[in-house]
């Protein structure tokens, strides 16, 4: 645990990405320093992380050289004026050493050691325990799915020491009390459809096994009943899919399709017609579904 102190500092960035600003003298007083937009800072907090100190982006419209050396944006404009870089962190309201003694009751050594996200974490029997301890069912509950993607964990299952960091900062808790409480809170923003397209996309890439990147019908089936609880003709897709996609493997693609068809398209299907770029996987579920529905009916 020597490197907490560091590790807290790489984990605190991951979970409140460092926002940017600028200042120039061709626009406004000298000394006012003005925020890029918010995606214009997530492109700058990409290269950073990357480890490049310089790169070509485009933010607001316009094309920026990003010199985080130098610490100035270069516009590509003829004689623009180029603009000096601040970049400005948010610090999480938790205390450092308390999280460690959070961390360190359940933590292990998981290997790889040279992991980048830490050579220890919450694994196998502990990680079941902490989730015994918050009230969490990690096979059934929505929650256990929102806990992994504040934390961002990139293995199922499986919380390594920076992601676990990660987590508490961008949840402000520091014990395992505050978690707790925090709990119904996750559960609800799921089930709600507050943070349901994050989690939703999230759950995607840790349920794939790398070096795949697709998951197979049945697994991505299970993950749809839990994620996906309000969808009215669920239990009717997957059914069909079973028979018509069996054997086939859900990529990224397909995954998010499936996501926008459940949330943006009511159970009657009618304006289902309005959006032309559906699979034909789809198309063909659509029409077996109308074909059912007019027989019923």
């Amino acid at each position: 645990m020597e490197t907490w102190n560091a590790d807290c500092a790489v984990a605190f960035e991951i979970a409140l990405p460092p926002q940017w600003e600028f200042r120039d003298r061709a626009y406004g007083a000298p000394g006012v320093w003005r925020a890029f937009p918010p995606s214009g800072s997530a492109d700058i907090n990409v290269l950073a992380r990357r480890g490049q100190r310089r790169g070509t982006l485009t933010i607001g419209g316009t094309e920026f050289v990003i010199d985080l050396e130098e610490m100035v944006a270069i516009p590509s404009e003829q004689y623009a004026v180029p603009r000096m870089l601040r970049k400005c962190t948010r610090k999480p309201k938790i205390d450092k050493e308390s999280v460690k003694n959070f961390y360190t009751k359940y933590a292990e050594e998981v290997p790889p050691a040279d992991h980048s996200a830490g050579p220890d974490g919450i694994a196998g029997e502990h990680f079941l325990q902490l989730c015994e301890d918050l009230g969490i069912d990690p096979a059934t509950d929505v929650a256990a799915l929102a806990l992994a993607s504040a934390c961002k964990a990139s293995e199922m299952g499986v919380f390594r020491r920076r992601e676990f960091i990660c987590g508490c900062a961008a949840l402000e808790v520091d014990t395992l009390e505050d978690l707790r409480d925090k709990v119904l809170q996750l559960r609800k923003d799921v089930l709600s459809g507050k943070t349901l397209p994050e989690v939703y996309s999230y759950t995607f890439g840790v349920a794939v096994e790398p070096p795949s990147k697709v998951l197979h019908l049945d697994e991505a089936q299970q993950y749809w009943a839990l994620l996906l609880h309000d969808w009215p003709f669920r239990t009717e897709f997957c059914e069909w899919a079973s028979t018509h996609m069996k054997g086939k493997m859900i990529n990224r693609d397909l995954w998010m399709m499936v996501f926008k068809l459940a949330t943006e398209v009511p159970a009657d299907l009618s304006t289902y017609d309005d959006n032309p770029a559906w699979p034909v996987v789809f198309d063909e579920f659509v029409e077996h579904y109308r074909a059912q529905m007019a027989t019923s009916g």
